[in-house]
């Protein structure tokens, strides 16, 4: 090859050229940005609309329905899944993978535009939100003060802080949570609103028609045009209070004669606990695409300032810092990548006994690593646990075509026939084809995973570039690096002393490996159908004995060393008493001696974020030293949890999987009626629950909330001159309250909230003596035209594809969720059903027969593309079907890797098991290329196979062994968020291991079988 001649004639250039790729690499990494998993969007949109105090059965039929219709006809659209509650309705509205999603959002927009029509005029805006809003913030603060009231604290919050995060480049958003807002209260005495003949509405209008500033216009003065505005605004409770309502003759009616005013808190929704005590908290979001560790050191920094003016009672702390788990991810790639570098470079040093040759391959890492973050940022890829995981998988890989070379160099020195360079020139190309041939074999294989769907296209998209790159710069450096500094620096060394007789026993040692391979290999091309059989036996004995112990999952489940405690208590519970058994639960946390931090969120459901005064969640962080414990402390946890009555409890680990993670057990029961419906669920719920190794189960079946049904005599309504609409709006002001202007104080702004004194309404007397204004001008009591019945409305609604279904979802905990799925599919498929009733299955399943489908083509597609490669290069039909049996033998290795290793079959593995199908034909490629040579320079078939084989022994598993090394610090999952590569880890080490051993035999047996018909086809 005239690059290797040139690269080594000037060795100088070609020194000069690699320092000057190696500083640009080093300068393209300082702008990467950095984050856990690669950038992407979850093609899902969240629609949230607010109708305060309807029930869901209305909710379902006014909101979620006339929704669902026009979403519905959006191409592309995988799954609605709608839930009707008390005062909103959600839809999750998915769509396919690989879709624009900027068009998408702009379609769901105008669908939503199109129900809205149809809405009650008291439903207010939908809001449209992505499921990254409902991710964990990348950093959080909390706030607290030994003097200061929450609502103080809150309001410094507000006004004095949350502007200084918001405007940092990197922060998308801030939200404020705990604590409580303060407004103006106008809490009307009902009593006296009746006996002056007013109504609600006519305070409202009163309050806002009263609270303007106006322009009347401009007045020529002196030469000049003034402006003359009309003062209205109220400048403070007292004037607010005072404003004219009526006059009744001639007695002033004013504002504090019917209601009490105030500046005070609003009703407090929900309340949030750092350790126990109740603080103010604001957390922080990225922008789409951004980067997360340079947003949370952007607010890091801006803290410190912070810190610099709060008042010194005002304390501050960092809750949560997503970047240091980043960050500790990151060096855990890196340090596995080097440690296993440095593993790869012992192998080679034992091989080769001498300091320089192996620097020479050493070398080739850094340089091909470094030189792709040219690349990477060229494509504007980011730096992440995948990507740097491409690159640590590469280590291994990147040196097999600098081994190889070296390799034939040294021995071609040995032999010492030719002078240095053409010894250098003649030995690398003879190779050259050879490895070009195997590293475009690894490469191909990555061309399929164009075609995926699913979650696994967008994750393994950079890891996948990320090693074509790094391979594809490897052979550029085996070829032209590797030859130039073989030409300066390769010794063939002498008579062994100190450290190399060490080298030297193992050389010695591993001749006699060689000369042992010879018999065996012939004993197996004497007994070819024996060889054959024993390893189709160990093949279908693995399927059979492996396989079914294996889990099977989109992503691993990352340790980041805290779990959420979810409580929901029945429909309808008051926020008291969640914040009751709440804080019971987070004194036992904080009384467990493993246990560092806890934060609780009550009154907030931990899904989306609605106000629910039934919901409540713990964040809970374990000390460092029991990270490895957590299973075992949710174990207990979940036990104690068990122990407290009227609420369903669900222990689960957090994990940083963007989102993408489901339970294992996902059961639908699909229908229209919701009491059939129920009775269905209770029966499947009970079922599920009795299989062994199922936890946290959950259902949508909730217990309903008691509700006064108010049925208005619209005759006599009219008679008394009384619109339903009226009467509603009416209900719903004294009820719900609205506010009806704003107030200025202490610089900022605060609503002017209007709604009966809660003093004045605590009965459902209270409620029918409520005042309506009649068309008359006559004030109506409600009890007039409505009569009250008790009754019960559901307190949720679920539908999935405008279908009504109530849902199960489990964990497995101690057995294998392939083992617990099966059982739960049994179990349901004997349960009998109603006609027009149905079982689905969604979550984890439906996800991974997806993207399993999708990767088990692309591992096929890869499977073909690596033969055509192999095809012509050995211009054969028969060749590359040879060493294509090495495929099916890493597979041995691929799920007795991940047993081994305990790791689940997922995304991770899969890409392995694909990358594999490119990397364990290389040691085929070797061979069957070598003895192919031989036989061109007149040895005989049988002696052509056992001198090639052998002599290729020691490339084959020097190659094999630094990959083997270079990814076992992977696949042992060692460090923080270390498990997100170790099935990937697990499958190469494994099947690499299986694919070399069972390699050098099968391989030359089948090659042997195959070469008559081969020459016929040559």
């Amino acid at each position: 090859m005239k690059l290797t001649e040139i690269s080594t004639k000037n060795s100088v250039g070609t020194a000069l050229l690699t320092t000057m790729l190696v500083v640009l690499g080093l300068y393209s990494v300082i702008g990467i940005p950095v984050s856990f998993w690669p950038e992407f969007v979850a093609p899902t949109l969240i629609v949230i609309t607010p109708y305060p105090g309807v029930g869901p059965e209305e909710i379902e039929e006014q909101i979620a329905k006339p929704l669902e219709e026009e979403l519905s006809t959006i191409g592309g659209l995988d799954e609605l899944e709608t839930s009707c509650s008390d005062g909103i309705c959600k839809i999750a509205v998915r769509f396919d993978w690989g879709m624009d999603f900027d068009e998408t959002k702009i379609k769901v927009q105008e669908r939503i535009n199109k129900a809205r029509i149809r809405f009650p005029r008291q439903a207010l805006e939908p809001n449209v939100l992505q499921i990254q809003d409902f991710m964990p913030p990348g950093i959080e603060l909390a706030f607290f003060s030994e003097k200061r009231t929450l609502g103080e604290v809150r309001d410094y919050v507000e006004n004095k802080i949350k502007n200084r995060f918001l405007r940092l480049s990197e922060v998308a958003t801030t939200q404020i949570k705990g604590g409580y807002e303060r407004h103006v209260a106008v809490k009307i005495i009902p009593e006296k609103l009746y006996a002056f003949g007013l109504t609600l509405g006519q305070i409202a209008g009163r309050i806002a028609a009263e609270n303007k500033d106006i322009s009347a216009g401009k007045l020529a003065t002196d030469y000049k045009n003034r402006f003359v505005r009309i003062k209205g605004r109220f400048q403070d409770v007292e004037q607010l209070a005072n404003i004219v309502i009526t006059i009744i003759n001639g007695s002033v009616i004013r504002l504090k004669d019917v209601a009490e005013v105030s500046f005070e808190p609003k009703e407090k929704l929900t309340v949030t606990h750092l350790n126990g005590r109740e603080i103010v908290g604001i957390a922080m979001r990225e922008k789409s695409g951004g980067n997360t560790v340079a947003m949370c050191n952007q607010v890091k920094d801006e803290l410190e300032r912070v810190r610099q003016i709060l008042p010194a009672d005002i304390q501050v702390k960092i809750i949560r810092d997503q970047s240091l788990f980043i960050e500790s991810s990151i060096r855990t790639v890196l340090q596995n990548a080097m440690i296993g570098s440095l593993l790869a470079a012992i192998i080679i040093l034992l091989f080769f006994g001498s300091g320089r040759n192996t620097l020479i391959i050493a070398l080739s890492i850094p340089v091909s690593i470094i030189t792709t973050f040219i690349l990477i940022s060229g494509l504007g890829l980011s730096i992440n646990t995948i990507s740097l995981g491409g690159l640590a998988l590469g280590v291994g890989m990147i040196v097999d075509s600098s081994i190889v070379v070296i390799e034939n160099i040294y021995r071609h020195m040995q032999q010492g026939r030719k002078d240095r360079f053409t010894t250098v020139v003649e030995a690398a190309r003879e190779v050259g084809l050879a490895i070009s041939s195997s590293t475009l074999t690894s490469i191909v294989v990555f061309l399929p995973l164009a075609f995926l769907v699913g979650l696994a296209a967008v994750l393994l998209g950079e890891l996948a570039l990320t090693v074509v790159f790094a391979l594809s710069i490897s052979v550029l450096v085996a070829l032209t690096v590797v030859p130039a500094l073989s030409y300066k620096l390769m010794v063939v060394p002498g008579e062994p002393k100190g450290i190399r007789k060490v080298f030297a026993l193992w050389q010695k040692m591993f001749e006699k490996i060689t000369d042992l391979y010879k018999p065996a290999l012939r004993f197996c091309l004497s007994h070819r159908a024996l060889t054959l059989f024993a390893a189709l036996l160990l093949f279908v004995g693995t399927l059979v004995v492996i396989a079914p112990r294996l889990d099977m999952e989109l992503l691993p489940s990352i340790n980041e060393g805290e779990f959420n405690v979810d409580l929901a208590f029945p429909a309808g519970t008051r926020l008291e008493i969640t914040k009751e058994t709440t804080e019971k639960v987070g004194r036992y946390l904080l009384q467990q001696p493993e246990i560092d931090q806890t934060y609780s969120t009550m009154g907030q459901s931990p899904i989306v974020g609605e106000i629910r005064s039934n919901m409540a969640s713990i964040i809970t962080r374990v000390k460092p030293d029991y990270l490895p414990r957590i299973k075992d402390i949710m174990a207990r946890v979940r036990r104690y949890c068990r122990t407290l009555p009227a609420v369903q409890t669900v222990v689960k680990q957090i994990t940083t999987t963007a989102g993408m993670k489901t339970e294992p057990v996902n059961v639908r029961i699909n229908g229209s009626d919701l009491t059939i419906l129920t009775d269905i669920g209770r029966r499947v719920s009970d079922e599920i629950s009795a299989i062994p190794g199922v936890v946290n189960l959950k259902s949508t079946i909730r217990q309903g909330l008691p509700e006064y049904q108010f049925k208005i005599d619209r005759v006599k309504a009219e008679q008394l001159g009384l619109d339903y609409n009226d009467i509603v709006t009416s209900m719903r002001q004294a009820l719900l309250g609205s506010a009806v202007s704003r107030f200025s104080a202490y610089g900022e702004e605060y609503d002017i909230t209007l709604k009966v004194a809660d003093t004045h309404l605590q009965n459902i007397n209270d409620l029918l003596n409520l005042p309506v204004h009649s068309r008359k001008g006559q004030s109506v009591p409600l009890y007039a035209v409505a009569r009250v019945e008790i009754g019960q409305a559901p307190s949720e609604i679920k539908r999935y594809d405008q279908v009504r279904v109530v849902e199960i979802k489990a964990d497995v905990q101690g057995r294998s969720k392939r083992e617990v799925q099966a059982e739960v599919h049994k179990k349901m498929d004997q349960i009998h059903l109603p006609s027009d009733y149905f079982i689905t299955y969604g979550g984890m399943s439906r996800g991974i027969r997806d993207s399993f489908t999708s990767l088990g083509n692309a591992f096929l597609i890869a499977i073909f593309l690596v033969y055509v490669v192999m095809g012509t290069q050995f211009n054969s039909f028969i060749h590359p079907f040879t060493i294509t049996f090495s495929i099916p033998l890493a597979l041995v290795g691929v799920l007795g890797g991940l047993w081994v290793f305990d790791s689940s079959i997922s995304t991770n593995a899969f890409l392995g098991t694909i990358m594999l199908a490119g990397i364990v034909v290389n040691n085929g490629i070797l061979l069957i290329d070598f003895i192919r040579q031989l036989r061109e320079r007149g040895l005989n078939k049988d002696e052509a196979i056992i001198e090639g084989a052998a002599t290729r022994l020691r490339p084959v598993v020097i190659t094999s062994l630094t990959t083997i090394f270079g990814m076992l610090p992977i696949a042992l999952g060692f460090g923080e968020g270390g498990e997100a590569l170790r099935p990937l880890g697990a499958v190469v080490v494994g099947g690499l291991t299986s694919s070399t051993f069972l390699t050098l035999f099968i391989v030359p047996v089948v090659y042997s079988l195959l070469d008559r018909i081969g020459k016929k086809k040559a």
